[in-house]
């Protein structure tokens, strides 16, 4: 049986949304500074993630 979702638990969308942002962020600034990637191979990543994505139309 399902479990109700308490409404305490949820959270506005753009808090979620800045959090996953934030959370994005850190990972890319230690990998950048860790020396594990570059701003280019990240560049170039995000580039072809881009490419493959289907286009959305309105």
């Amino acid at each position: 049986m399902a479990n109700r979702v308490n409404p305490k638990d949820i959270i506005p969308l753009r808090e979620a949304l800045n959090m996953e942002i934030m959370i994005n962020q850190a990972l890319i600034d230690i990998l950048v500074a860790k020396g594990i990637i570059t701003q280019e191979e990240l560049m170039a990543k995000i580039e072809e993630i881009r490419q493959e994505m289907p286009k959305v139309t309105s």
